[in-house]
């Protein structure tokens, strides 16, 4: 696709003709709309400047005035030109007053829009202004570089419990009239539009302080639904603390040095922080004593991030698009990611201890520092997202988290490396762009990560570090390019990224490399060979391959990292002996994909020897790659037994589980073989063949170790002790699905009696999952008791649809025709339309190769399209690879789209529309059968 077809390009952000210094905004908030006063000071940039012009949605524009006089002005197109009175010059000042009105909706999830509200009390009201949902509020300069501070006075019903926004309370809440309440907020750091928040409604507030190592202390505050659970309410601000304080203790330009004190430290003020919740009296004489150890060890230390205002804030929100959004100090998380309940699992458990750790650390990377235009919103991220992941792995293990990152990487159909090549595929930084949400997906979120992890790799930890807190220190306030971080990089490390970036972030792939080595004991080197595929016709990538190469004992005699930049690449290591395999990419220090031509035996001598547990995964992964392939071609094949050995054995092993889990067992429904990539239901079957041999040859084993695993869990929220029980967790229901693919009466009876049984989340919806699956005669009573259990909990509704979504059963379409017609499902709430259509859509055995789950996808596709743009765009990611399909699916594939495009408008829902036929465009094949 062309630039020319998108509807934003580079060349349509231009730096604003303006600063906008201050804004200061009365939100007088009805039921049904909200009239918005807001006067706004700017000083010119331009020479000269008629014409200012800001953007408008949606808005009712009833008065404008510029330097206190009525303005003359034109609306249209989301636009509105303001002409002045007469030309003003470089360095004038401007004062903008307009009275507008804003009305909110239930479904279009930006701007100002109606919340879940309590029965009886005034609705909520909550904005979202990522990226462009300002100008639905009021009239603004809806640009990354319009920073300004900001006063915000809210007038609202005196029933909502909270009225809340962005900065510290300048003028505390008191009575306006009869009816309703005002407060005034002040922000004295510039933020730019899209991080405004406004929010009026009526929670359950919950509160704690927060004491840095220095003394300093903030309050956090969380907004939860009405009747939340006190103690989950707790356990939840306790997380949000630790990850508050975690950041401040090991991340900045020194989180390398002392780490024994830094933890030391860490450990003394969780101590601190225990006797205050026990004392909550007088705990000062108490605290004493601790208070001077934190201080002695904390005086020679370099800290990371202190968070500036007096309130840090988090809201519960039902729905939204988003699973979390930072807006500067009142950061909003879905309702079933912001605080421990009962129904929570323990994959959303893990969400919510990260996404609480990366908001925050947005306040630093994206508030402090803020990116210019939409093409730099991937390096927001892609910072971030590498914190979250270091908190992570330091409460679970680097080890578990990393193996997370690799199964996002490689996952058939949603994982990068499978989006990346297909038709809807995008570029980190691309041409243009149709909505802004097109800009958060996993090319953002997954692969910019890995791009910047690249450049850590080639710094070296604490060169990046000191590099990472320039530019933050240089940009503070303001804001910065991509072109800007590289220039910190590069200051730090004096190695030039120009050419490697351009290639990442402007090429769509990834590289697939074969590696040789051969030993020369006359010169004592290791000869390596690296070639590289994947570019087509762009410039070969460049990237860092690091490698070590052992004995036959597991002796390292080798190790190296070595800059690769061209289509073939030949270089020499010192070598200290004769090696017997060798370990490409530990870590997955690359964002490549290695062309594994290794015999089995070498990979073998890799499972038992290797201590990286990337590489050992992806050893793994090429022997049942090779296994899979046999299942897909021949259908009495009989897996290898070696292989199913090793399996059972490594499930067997407690400190494998205990250290990753099941994540290092996974098996995907895939295959290197192009013949059956995409031939989803072959996969599927040659998948359940595998793991019904594995659990046909230790059938007793497997049951013995499921019991083992399947041991009562007392209540915790301590981080150690949820790591324990969620892999453990997750390896009892490993065992269960193996069992499950027997599918006789006895396993019947053990997956029922676990998902009646379950005190959690997490095996109950597992459980529910395998028993659907099954032949078990009565799974439709099954699926009618979970429906009406979960129905009146959000959380556990969102998790049984999709667990629902996600079966594999020729009743599977049945199923979800019986949901849509519960008087609970509502297609508006973006939760439960992910959970269902979004869900099902991956399941592309279904939605994709049956007539039945094609009619449903279909339908669901053009319904949605109204309601929501950004989950039917995502639910379009399915049809990237349609010319390798199958032909009959292939065609009836390319009908649902021609339907779509055909049935839903330009104007209905053009980011849809506008990715479909993208996806029509780079499908040559569809297109040409379709005109026969």
């Amino acid at each position: 696709m062309s630039a020319a077809e998108y509807r934003y390009r580079p060349s349509e952000f231009p730096a604003p003709p303006v600063v906008v210094r201050h804004i200061n905004l009365t939100f007088d908030i009805a039921e049904t709309q909200t009239r918005v006063i807001a006067e706004t000071t700017f000083t010119v940039l331009a020479e000269t400047l008629d014409v200012l012009t800001l953007n408008a949605k949606n808005l009712e524009i009833r008065k404008v005035r510029i330097n206190g006089k009525n303005a003359r002005y034109l609306y249209e197109d989301d636009l509105l030109k303001i002409q002045l009175s007469h030309p003003s010059h470089r360095g004038a000042h401007l004062t903008l007053w307009t009275e507008t009105i804003c009305r909110p909706t239930s479904n279009i999830l930006e701007g100002l829009y109606y919340d879940a509200s309590p029965a009886g009390l005034p609705k909520t009201q909550i904005t979202q202004c990522q990226q462009w949902g300002f100008q639905r509020i009021a009239p603004v300069i809806d640009d990354m570089r319009a920073k300004s501070t900001w006063t915000t006075t809210i007038i609202a019903d005196s029933r909502y419990t909270n009225l809340i926004s962005n900065g510290d309370i300048k003028s505390p809440r008191t009575s306006h009239d009869a009816t309703r309440d005002i407060i005034t907020y002040q922000n004295n750091y510039p933020m730019p539009p899209y991080l405004f928040f406004l929010g009026v409604g009526t929670w359950d507030t919950f509160t704690r302080s927060l004491e840095y190592p220095d003394g300093k202390k903030i309050r956090l505050e969380l907004l939860a639904e009405k009747g939340a659970d006190p103690a989950g309410a707790r356990a939840a601000l306790d997380i949000l603390a630790d990850s508050i304080l975690w950041t401040c203790l090991f991340t900045g330009p020194e989180r390398y040095e002392s780490p024994d004190v830094r933890l030391e430290l860490y450990r003394l003020c969780r101590t601190r922080d225990k006797i205050i919740s026990e004392n909550p009296g007088n705990p000062e004489a108490a605290l004493a004593p601790i208070r001077r150890q934190i201080s002695i060890l904390a005086s020679d230390l370099v800290f990371g991030y202190q968070y500036p205002y007096d309130v840090y804030r988090e809201i519960s929100m039902q729905n939204s698009d988003f699973g979390g959004m930072e807006n500067t100090g009142n950061t909003t998380i879905i309702q079933s990611r912001i605080m421990p309940t009962p129904e929570i699992t323990d994959a959303s458990y893990e969400y919510m201890i990260g996404v609480k750790q990366h908001e925050f650390y947005h306040n630093l990377n994206g508030s402090s520092v803020t990116g210019d235009t939409p093409f730099s919103i991937w390096l927001n991220e892609a910072v971030t997202v590498m914190m979250e992941d270091d908190y992570l792995s330091f409460l679970f293990g680097s080890d578990y988290i990393r193996l997370q990152n690799i199964l996002q990487i490689y996952t058939p159909g949603t994982g990068t490396f499978s989006l990346d090549t297909g038709a809807a595929a995008m570029p980190i930084e691309p041409e243009g762009f149709n909505d802004p949400n097109d800009l958060i997906t996993s090319v953002t979120y997954v692969k910019a990560p890995e791009f910047v992890r690249m450049i850590q790799v080639m710094l070296g930890n604490r060169a990046f570090t000191w590099a990472l807190d320039l530019y933050h220190r240089r940009f503070a306030g303001g804001n910065a390019s991509p072109r800007d971080w590289f220039d910190a990089m590069e200051n730090v490390s004096k190695i030039d990224f120009s050419t490697m970036a351009g290639r990442w972030l402007k090429q769509t792939g990834y590289p697939t490399i074969t590696v040789s080595a051969a030993y020369n004991a006359e010169e004592e080197v290791a000869e390596i060979i690296v070639d590289q595929t994947g570019f087509g016709d762009q410039s070969p990538w460049i990237f860092p391959l690091v490698g070590t190469l052992i004995t036959d004992k597991g002796v390292a005699v080798a190790e190296f990292v070595e800059k690769i930049d061209g289509a073939h690449h030949e270089f020499t290591v010192p070598c200290v002996g004769a090696f017997a395999a060798a370990i490409w990419n530990p870590g997955h220090a690359a964002y490549v994909r290695i062309a594994n031509d290794a015999s089995d035996s070498e990979l073998y001598l890799l499972l038992k020897y290797d201590t990286d547990v990337v590489s050992r995964f992806l050893a793994y992964q090429t022997l049942v790659d090779r296994e899979m392939a046999r299942l897909c071609r021949d259908p009495d094949y009989v897996p290898d037994s070696r292989l199913v050995d090793w399996y059972v054995a490594t499930l067997s092993d407690n400190n494998a589980m205990q250290s990753t889990g099941s994540l290092s067992l996974t098996i995907f429904e895939s295959v290197n073989d192009p013949e059956f990539t995409h031939r989803y239901a072959v996969l599927y079957s040659a998948k359940k063949r595998f793991m019904r041999s594995v659990a046909a040859a230790s059938e007793q084993r497997l049951l013995a170790l499921y019991t083992a695993y399947n041991t009562a869990e007392k209540p915790t929220t301590a981080p150690a002790d949820l790591a324990r029980i969620f892999k453990t967790r997750a390896v009892k229901n490993l065992i269960l699905s193996h069992l499950a693919t027997l599918d006789t009466p006895e396993v019947w009876d053990l997956i029922k009696k676990s998902y009646e049984k379950s005190s959690n989340a997490t095996s109950r919806i597992a459980a529910l999952s395998l028993y659907l699956s099954s032949t078990a005669p009565d799974r439709f009573e099954v699926l009618t008791l979970e429906l009406d259990r979960s129905k009146a909990d959000p959380v556990a509704w969102e998790n049984f649809l999709a667990a629902v979504a996600g079966t594999s059963s020729p009743d599977t379409v049945a199923y979800l025709r019986m949901i849509e017609k519960s008087e609970n499902f509502h297609v508006e709430q973006a939760g439960q339309a992910r959970s269902l259509y979004l869900r099902f859509a991956n399941n592309r055995k279904l939605s994709l190769e049956t007539e039945e789950g094609r009619a449903f996808l279909r339908d669901s596709l053009i319904s949605l399209s109204r309601v929501n743009e950004y989950i039917s765009t995502g639910i379009l990611s399915v049809f990237s690879h349609l010319d390798s399909y199958d032909q009959p699916v292939r065609d009836a594939c390319f009908a649902i789209l021609s339907d779509l495009v055909a049935t839903v408008s330009d104007t209905e829902a053009p980011a849809v529309i506008r990715t479909a036929r993208r996806i029509i465009a780079g499908s040559p094949k569809a297109q040409e059968a379709s005109t026969k």
